[in-house]
Parts: C-alpha cells; sequence; structure tokens
C-alpha cells in the first residue's frame, strides 16, 4: 500500500512539472507575443506619422505648384511671344505643368480637352484626353501643347482687349503669298465645326471641349477653305 502512494506522489509531482513547464512555455510564448504586438503598434504608429508627413508635403508641393502655374500662365497671357521672356516663361510653364501632372493631383481639380493641330499637309495630331487647369484659354493650352513653339503677336482689340493672334504653330507659317493661314475651330454637338468667333484668349477650356487648329486657305469672304 506504501508503494502505490508513494508511487502515486510521484505521478502528481511529476504531473505538477509538465503543467508548470507547459505553463511556463506558453508565458513565455504569450511574453513574444505582448512584445512583438508592441512592436508592431509602434511601427504602425512611426509609419502613420511619416505617411501624414509625406501628405502634408504632397499637398503643400500641389499648393505651391497650382500659385507658381497661375503666375506663369497669367505671365503667358499679356507678353508678346517675339520677347524673350515669353521663351522663358512658356518653356517653364510647360515643364512645370508635366511635373504637376506627375503627382497626379485629384481628376475632379482638373479639366479634360481633346485638341486637334492640323497642319493641312496630311500631318494632324490629336491630342485627346489633355490634361487642363481650369480657367486655361485655348491659347495658353496650345502653349503648353507645343512647348511654347509658336508665334502670336500680341494687339489690343477695341471692346475686347489685349489678344494673341497666332501666326505660326511648331514652325508653319501664316503665308500672304500661298493664301494660307492658321484657323481656329470649336466643335459643338450636334452642330459639328464651326470657326471660332473670338481669339485664342478669350476660347476658356472646360471639361469635355473639343478644339481645332487648321492650316489652309481663306475665301474671298474671309472665312477658311477647309474644315477639320
Amino acid at each position: 500500500m506504501e508503494t502505490r502512494t508513494t508511487y502515486g506522489v510521484v505521478l502528481v509531482l511529476v504531473a505538477l512539472l509538465i503543467i508548470s513547464a507547459i505553463s511556463g512555455i506558453y508565458y513565455y510564448e504569450f511574453g513574444q507575443a505582448t512584445q512583438s504586438k508592441n512592436q508592431y503598434v509602434s511601427e504602425l504608429v512611426t509609419a502613420n506619422s511619416q505617411y501624414d508627413k509625406l501628405a502634408s508635403n504632397y499637398n503643400s508641393a500641389l499648393s505651391l505648384d497650382n500659385k507658381t502655374l497661375s503666375l506663369l500662365a497669367g505671365t503667358i497671357a499679356v507678353v508678346n511671344t517675339s520677347l524673350p521672356i515669353y521663351k522663358q516663361t512658356s518653356g517653364e510653364l510647360s515643364q512645370l505643368w508635366s511635373q504637376y501632372l506627375s503627382l497626379k493631383p485629384a481628376k475632379s481639380s482638373l479639366y479634360s480637352a481633346d485638341i486637334l493641330i492640323d497642319f493641312g499637309n496630311g500631318t494632324s495630331h490629336w491630342y485627346n484626353n489633355t490634361q487642363v487647369q481650369p480657367g486655361w484659354s485655348l491659347f495658353t493650352t496650345t502653349v503648353v501643347l507645343t512647348n511654347g513653339n509658336l508665334q502670336a503677336p500680341l494687339y489690343y482689340i477695341t471692346g475686347s482687349g489685349w489678344e494673341h493672334f497666332v501666326s505660326e504653330i511648331e514652325g508653319v507659317s501664316n503665308s500672304n503669298s500661298n493664301n494660307k493661314y492658321w484657323w481656329m475651330c470649336t466643335y459643338n454637338r450636334p452642330g459639328g465645326w464651326t470657326t471660332a468667333s473670338v481669339g485664342a484668349d478669350l476660347l476658356p477650356v472646360y471639361n469635355g471641349s473639343i478644339f481645332a487648329w487648321t492650316y489652309c486657305g481663306m475665301s474671298s469672304s474671309y472665312a477658311p477653305t477647309c474644315t477639320p
């Protein structure tokens, strides 16, 4: 009987030892898990802080670019393209606009337009889904599309103010001897193409606008001899 009692005590002690060991393992693993969780929480807080900082810098960059774009576009609107400041400003505007788009601003803050440049010799370029800053005119948009590669003397028109008369686009110039000139056309649904009745500075570009620059002759009634 004494042997059985001793054996039973040993079994209980062994069981307690095993339970204690298992409890220790679980406690250790729990401690490790808690430590890992705290580390993950700390990393998450750091990442969130870094994200907030990046978001703030991103918004600041967009805001600064917006202000600079407005200043450059405003300068373009009031200078003659023959002046040195035009070449510098138009280049900076085109470059900054490309950089601005690379920041991927919200699409809702931009307009999208389709613009055709037809050189009248079988060569034409469609600039579809062109991203445009709200408030830009067709003239400013064309400057950006061509990287400033156009000529447009500035005239004062009574009742309208200062306007650019586009005489050359990407090396193709108006020619009195050949009776060929650049014409602006707008597309209106369902009427189709119509010749613009105002200058490019006075044609605002809206979301969904469709414009065309066409190079062709002029009739005796001072109308273009072609359509886009």
